[in-house]
Order: structure tokens, then sequence, then C-alpha cells
């Protein structure tokens, strides 16, 4: 669920700082060489332990300073021993482009164990008695030795900078047991006076969460960071933002309240409360880098300082539409195998972008137009527009061309299957339906405790159910294969026309021209997919 306009990874890291002196009386596992590290890839993951752990696990995180200039985050977990007296706990190992997360852990001990040990260097199995109380503490450090810069892309390693940090959850957090199921709490405790702290895992004071929750979430916090938060249709949104930017802060949480109304509009739900975190990048010129991660509950945008806010819609809409696409629609598998159906996490997320921003009034027509000629630009002149799909599971995260496939092929399925849902039922139907069928479909599962379909899955699913006709041939062709997708003309009707280059072949819609007001009106209502005209296929 990421969205980058610069995708690089990380550089100008520094080696880790020397490692902290250990508490007397713990049981001391520290990092591991480089040869178990090697060793550590080619080991197969362990079967996840049971667990019958019934108390909340506790975590804390917490700033260490030195001399006032923050130098690590301070972790600690509290939590009960496994049954059979040896429990496995999984350090941050990998998120997103980033790998080796472990290397900016340091100085792991554990209260209440007999003995601590290594399996790999991201995994530490403690020996203790049957349910023992224990507690784990160790530092995080950064894996930056400067203030992060556009041409790093999105950071997904911890940014812990002298005035602030910045990290996502998975780089953080160890897990016990390899189980993200059992009760969670979170506390924030030891920072200073003006010394803030913005976080998704603050919705745990409210009603509790899973481990999986406190995995899965955002942290950041800092001197100068600014926080305000709106109630949106009777839940609080949560807006934190640090650093300078051309825009003010009233302006972004506008945007921001405004996107949340447009897209539970949409859903007819979303009364929870939600964060929203903007970390800098520092500008560089000639490059530009906005990045978005969404979370179940909030989402972290990383953003150039030179970037003015009309770039931000598109990422706000983007990475708020991940709320329900793909976890509330049926989910995404695990591991690689979540690339399989990244045609539909990603691809109809932008197709949504697109269209709830035209709806509520963001955007204009020729805002649209533009995001569409786009992308069909960029498929047009793809290096890898006919890879198939195994190449997107294989290379998603490896190569920028292959990891934009999915948000580029999708929106035009999209388009295409709603023109032909239309067709088929007289124009009572569109993807809207579609959508909202899943989430229904979902949500019974849901409440029945059984596994759920993927989201890619339950799309093919409710389309046929809701009267489309078999989309099996198309994924075969566009999404397995790679063949190069055509869109029809009159895909979006008669008042925006897909013309073809006779030379190049790349695609763009155009604008009819001499609309009246009323007339303009209509042709956003069906090219965002609000409509209910039929429109033939030529």
């Amino acid at each position: 669920m990421l969205v980058s306009v610069v995708v690089a990874l990380a550089c100008g890291r520094s080696a880790p700082p020397a490692a902290f002196e250990a508490s007397p009386g713990a049981a001391v596992a520290g990092p591991a060489s480089d040869e178990a590290s090697r060793a550590s890839k080619a080991a197969a993951t362990p079967p996840k332990a049971e667990s019958r752990r019934s108390a909340p696990m506790e975590y804390r995180l917490s700033p260490v300073f030195e001399d006032e200039a923050l130098v690590a985050l301070a972790v600690e977990l509290r939590f009960s021993g496994d049954d059979s007296g040896t429990t496995r706990v999984q350090l941050p190992e990998r998120w997103a482009s980033e790998r080796e997360l472990w290397r900016y852990v340091r100085d792991v001990e554990v209260e209440g164990a007999r003995t601590v040990s290594e399996d790999g260097p991201a995994v530490r199995v403690i020996e203790a008695e049957p349910g023992a109380a224990l507690r784990m503490r160790y530092r995080v450090v950064s894996a930056y030795d400067r203030e992060p810069r556009a041409d790093d892309g999105q950071p997904f390693a911890p940014v812990i900078r002298p005035e602030w940090f910045y990290a996502f959850g998975e780089a953080v957090f160890a897990v016990p047991g390899d189980d993200y199921d059992p009760p969670a709490r979170f506390s924030w405790t030891g920072a200073p006076d003006g010394f803030g702290f913005a976080s998704d895992l603050l919705h745990l004071e409210q009603g509790g969460g899973m481990v999986g929750d406190v995995h899965e979430s955002i942290v950041m916090g800092g001197r100068g960071l600014v926080r305000r938060t709106e109630p949106v249709g009777g839940a609080p949104l949560h807006v934190a933002v640090r650093g300078e930017f051309p825009f003010t802060e009233d302006a972004f949480v506008d945007m921001a309240r405004t996107i949340v109304q447009i897209e539970r509009a949409l859903w007819g739900e979303g009364e929870e409360p939600f964060t929203i975190v903007l970390a800098p990048l520092e500008a560089m010129e000639g490059r530009r880098s906005l990045g978005g991660t969404g979370r179940s509950d909030a989402f972290a945008l990383t953003v150039a300082q030179d970037t003015s806010i009309e770039f931000l819609r598109h990422l706000l809409a983007h990475e708020y539409f991940h709320t329900w696409n793909p976890r509330r629609l049926g989910g995404s598998p695990e591991g690689d195998a979540e690339m399989q159906g990244k045609w539909f996490d990603e691809g109809f997320t932008e197709l949504y972008t697109w269209r709830l921003l035209l709806r509520g009034g963001l955007y204009q027509l020729e805002d649209f137009v533009h995001d569409w000629n786009e992308a069909l630009r960029k498929y047009a002149t793809s290096p890898v527009r006919n890879e198939p799909n195994a190449r997107i599971v294989a290379d998603y995260w490896n190569d920028p061309d292959v990891g934009d496939l999915p948000y580029l092929r999708g929106p035009q399925l999209g388009a295409i299957w709603e023109q032909r849902l239309r067709q088929a039922t007289g124009g009572a139907r569109g993807l809207d339906d579609v959508l909202l069928a899943m989430r229904a479909g979902h949500r019974e599962i849901e409440e029945a405790s059984s596994k759920a379909p993927t989201a890619a899955e339950r799309f093919v699913a409710s389309y046929a159910e809701l009267g489309g006709p078999d989309l099996e041939a198309d994924l075969e062709r566009f999404i397995e294969r790679g063949e190069t997708i055509r869109l029809p003309v009159d895909v979006f009707g008669g008042c925006v026309r897909v013309v073809t280059d006779a030379e190049s072949q790349v695609q763009r819609l155009e604008i009819g021209r001499g609309m009246s007001g009323m007339e303009r009106e209509d042709c956003e209502n069906v090219v965002s997919g609000r409509g209910s005209s039929v429109r033939p296929s030529q």
C-alpha cells in the first residue's frame, strides 16, 4: 500500500553506534556476526508456537537522549513465556524494500529468562519457566547519519535524528512467538516537555488492540511536532506534521478532512479514530519525492519540503482508500504471494483515487484527465509493460518499473470492466456496487471468524454475482501473461474520448468541447463512475 514519485533505497547510512551497557542480572544476546546473518537467510522459518497467553502484552516506547540529542528509541516488552518453556521472539527483520532491520537493534536483554540464545540475527530463543513473566528490552538506532532527503525516497528503515524520529512498527517492535493475535497495550513514556509524539498506537488507549496492531503501526515524535485533532463524522481525525512546508498546517488538515469525508461517504462507514503523520524530506533541486504508506488506522507520509499542497491530494486519497482496500475487502496473502493481487490492491486504489477526488470537488475534470494521461503515457512507454504477473511477484520491490505495473494495469481494467458491467445490467450496476458487495460479504465472514478469500479473488466473484461477464480470459491475458491493454474509445462515454496516437500508439483522454455547465456535471458523474448511463463499446 505504497505510493512514491521517487522510489529509491535510502543511502548514506552510518554504522550503528556502540552498544549500550546491559542491565545487571539480565540474560543478554548481542548482535550476530555477518556469517550468522548469511546463514539465517538460508534457514527455514520456524513454525508458529502455540500460545495460551491471556494477559495483554505490554509494549513501551521511550526516547533516549545524550546531551539533549535524541540517539535511540528504547523498546520494552512485558509478556508471558510459552507454556513449553521455550519462547521464540522475532526481532525486526524486513519491511517493504528494507532487509536486515535487525542491524539497527542494540542491547537485547531479557529479565526472567534462564538463557537467551540466537537463532540467526533476527530471532532470540528464550528458555524460562513455563509461562514465566518476561521483560525484554532493546534499543533501536537510526539507519541514517543525516536528515533524510528527497533522493532517499520513502524511508522504511528507522529515522532517528537529534531532534525527531520517524519509524514503522515493523522496524521497531519485536513479536514473541511469531503470534500477532494476542491482546496488546502500548504506552509512550519518558519524553521531556516540548517533545511531542504521534502514532496510531494511541488509539489502543481507547479500546486496546492486538500485537498485530502494534507491529503494523507508525510512530513519529520530536521537538517542533504540530498535532491537531478534528472531529469527522463522530470520530477524531488526528493529524501530526513536523517540518516546514510551503503550505500551512490548517490547509493540510482541511484537505485531509475533506478526503476522509469523501471516502467514508462511499463506504458508509469509517467512524473510528484515524491518524495521519507527515514527515519531512530535505528538498533537492530537480527532485520531487512523495511517499505514503497506509496502515489499518493511519497513514504515514514523507514529503520533500518544497512540495506544494496540490501534489498531496492524490497521495492522501490513495493512502486513505487503503483503509478498505484490500484489508476490509478480503485482505491479501502473506509474503511474496501478496504481489499476485497488486493489480487490484493498488490498481483499483489508484482508479478510485482519481474518481473520488473528482467526485469530492478536489479535482476538476482537467485534473482527472491529466492523471489518466500520465498513467497511460507511462504504461505505453514502460520497458516492462508486457512482463507477466510472475515478474511482479519476483521484483515488485526490486525494480521500480516492475513495481509500477499494478498501478498502471488496474485502472485500465477497472474502466473496461465497469463499461461491460453497465452494458450487461442496463446501466444498473457499476464498480461502486461491486466494491460495496465485497465489503458486505467480507464483513459477514469477519463476524463468522472464518477464512476469507483475498480481495482480488473476491472482486472477480462479486463482479460475476452482480451480473458482470466472466473475467477469467482477461485476467489470464492482461494480468498473468501481461498482454497490452487497450482502452475502448468510448470507455468513459461520449464526453471524454480515448484517442490513440497513430505513430506512437500511446493512448490519451480528450475532453469534449462546448459542454454546458450541466453537461459537464453529467460528464464528471459518468467518468468518475457515479453515472448510470450505459456506454456501448465500439
